[in-house]
């Protein structure tokens, strides 16, 4: 069957005219793009907005029922849309405009937050209606994402992607800091609690909306009414799966994510089961996770060490798992808050270097829909993160960390056996 996106391949695929590629400071390269700039700006709200709703979210679904398997059963309201409808968003997002579909998405997310501030503070919320509530706003998630990442490739190219990948890998776990920890401290404060806490996350995505709508509007592909959606959905997969190295990488990306990345819904469980701590002190813990993160992001970027990215993503996947074997075995809640930072710097390292990667080795014109299966990879851990509860509720916090921590190391090694063949993409740096 002859694909119906041949004719806009990599050879004929082109990228707006304010993408840039200055040769600059560690920051400058990307940020010299003014449509960057806005959307940098308004990542930090979508992030922080989001960095809070993890703590929320969570510290809400335990207190309703006191359980670590109701923790995981709310996150598969996010997880299943990402699961099912994330490919989609992404091949919605080659084909439609990028700025319109960002502007309608952070509106519904922000109303869904809205929606559950409100029921929250007036003591009307149950598990089944926070879960439902969560599904239709993992459904505007599963659109919202992948055209964010892949508006990214298209205003970036050679060193100002790399770049700009990293200063939004810094974003987002400055405001895994900053988010947590605002949300520990409202929810603690009566007069705010769980109710205004929400209100205030979608404050944050009502400013994103604004700061999408200052930018140039994008338009849609030319030939879009040559192919269905779906037709766009089935050669995007087909691309990601004939190309080896595409495949590759997503495939040892989704492992990791499914084993390593499930520890933070076992959080709420560790802290009160193991370590004796109340659930709100999660965002404590996230918040030294974070401080790793920003530290080793900072690290790459200033010493110019993102120059094998690939070598690196392996070796941050490593030393992801051994830093959830020490958080495990965490005697105290000082000694988890130490390994805290070991964990952030690993994940983030693994996760910021496999999208340099994906995107170094992608065509433009499958950006969407090869970035949103990133999505889907996490929409399937957060229903992963039902049954890992229920392991956890069976057999402990800890065996049940470490347990995921070995699946991850596993996967991390047949991966990096099988990117021996791979060669370094052109253009890298």
């Amino acid at each position: 069957m002859t694909e119906p996106m041949a004719r806009t391949g990599a050879a004929t695929a082109t990228r707006p005219a304010d993408a840039v590629t200055v040769e600059g400071g560690p920051s400058a390269s990307a940020l010299a793009n003014s449509q960057f700039r806005l959307l940098f700006l308004g990542n930090i709200a979508v992030m922080m907005g989001f960095g809070m709703m993890q703590v929320a979210q969570s510290a809400l679904a335990f207190d309703l029922t006191g359980r670590n398997s109701a923790v995981g059963f709310v996150a598969m309201g996010m997880g299943i849309p990402m699961l099912l409808l994330g490919p989609l968003g992404g091949a919605l997002s080659d084909r439609w405009s990028k700025r319109t579909m960002l502007a309608f998405g952070q509106v519904a997310v922000g109303a869904v937050f809205f929606g559950i501030g409100i029921m929250a503070a007036a003591d009307a919320l149950t598990i089944w209606l926070l879960a439902g509530l969560t599904l239709l706003m993992g459904s505007c998630f599963a659109v919202l994402m992948p055209a964010r990442q892949a508006w990214v490739g298209d205003l970036l190219q050679g060193p100002a992607l790399a770049n700009g990948v990293a200063l939004q890998q810094l974003t987002m776990n400055a405001t895994r800091i900053v988010g947590p920890l605002a949300a520990g401290g409202m929810i603690a404060v009566a007069a705010i609690g769980v109710g205004g806490t929400y209100m205030v996350m979608g404050t944050f995505f009502a400013m994103a909306t604004g700061l999408v709508l200052l930018m140039a509007p994008t338009r849609a592909r030319a030939d879009r009414g040559d192919t269905s959606v779906l037709g766009d959905l089935r050669v995007g997969l087909s691309y990601t799966w004939r190309k080896h190295d595409v495949r590759l990488l997503m495939l040892t990306f989704a492992g990791v994510v499914l084993s390593a990345f499930t520890y933070q819904q076992l959080m709420p469980g560790f802290l009160e089961n193991e370590l004796g701590q109340p659930s709100n002190r999660m965002g404590l813990l996230f918040g030294t996770t974070a401080v790793g993160g920003i530290l080793f992001t900072l690290l790459l970027v200033r010493k110019n060490m993102m120059g094998d990215p690939l070598r690196l993503m392996y070796f941050s996947g490593w030393a992801l798992a051994v830093s959830i074997v020490i958080l495990a075995v965490s005697p105290n809640f000082i000694f988890a808050l130490c390994a805290g930072p070991l964990v952030g710097a690993a994940s983030t390292g693994f996760q910021m270097c496999n999208q340099v990667n994906l995107m170094q080795r992608t065509d433009p014109a499958y950006f969407g829909r090869v970035m949103s299966l990133t999505m889907t990879a996490f929409g399937t851990q957060m229903i992963v993160g039902f049954p890992a509860g229920a392991l956890a509720d069976a057999a402990g916090e800890r065996a049940t960390l470490v347990i995921l921590a070995v699946v991850s190391a596993a996967v991390v090694t047949v991966g990096f056996a099988a990117s021996r063949s791979l060669r370094r993409p052109a253009g890298a740096q």
